[in-house]
């Protein structure tokens, strides 16, 4: 899917939508310092893959969450989790570095990507990348997730921040 089929989709759809164009970006600094609009809450993505490279996560969290990837695998559950390759990137989703979104999902023809979402963006505006990072566009998570799921994909909502004293397990 292209930037501008994704945009058809929506449209067709009838979700609204607001998006920015600038310069490419790679990081949530780039694209304050490339002057994208705080329209919602910005937030960052990763591609992740457990161990065996079986398994592939679009993980999507607020900016500022710090990602614990040991108590994700735990509460997802995964084997132990690692960041993937750009070329698994691009094989999966056709993304490549600095464009991931979960808007990607919908380029998974063997719905075999599970996205992953902070429990905290519920209900929220958020930004993401249109399948491109020269672009951020602003969209409703209720919105987002019912399009994920009509494509097939497994959806996930829970806690991204780091174990508590209870998950970690007794101490020996």
């Amino acid at each position: 899917m292209t930037e501008q089929e994704l945009y058809d989709l929506l449209d067709e759809r009838g979700i609204p939508y607001e998006t920015f164009h600038h310069e490419a970006v790679f990081t949530v600094a780039e694209g304050d310092a490339a002057g994208v609009p705080d329209l919602g809450t910005h937030t960052k993505n990763l591609f992740l893959r457990d161990d065996k490279k079986r398994n592939f996560y679009v993980v999507t969290a607020d900016e500022n969450q710090r990602v614990d990837l040991k108590a994700l695998a735990g509460r997802i559950p995964s084997r132990r989790l690692s960041f993937a390759r750009e070329e698994q990137l691009q094989e999966k989703l056709g993304l490549t570095a600095g464009a991931v979104t979960p808007l990607g999902i919908l380029n998974d023809d063997s719905r075999a990507v599970t996205m992953v979402f902070d429990e905290g963006l519920r209900g929220k505006r958020i930004d993401a990348h249109p399948l491109v990072n020269t672009a951020t566009m602003y969209i409703e998570m209720d919105d987002l997730v019912a399009l994920l799921e009509e494509h097939g994909n497994p959806v996930v909502f829970c806690d991204l921040g780091p174990a508590d004293v209870s998950e970690a397990g007794p101490r020996a």
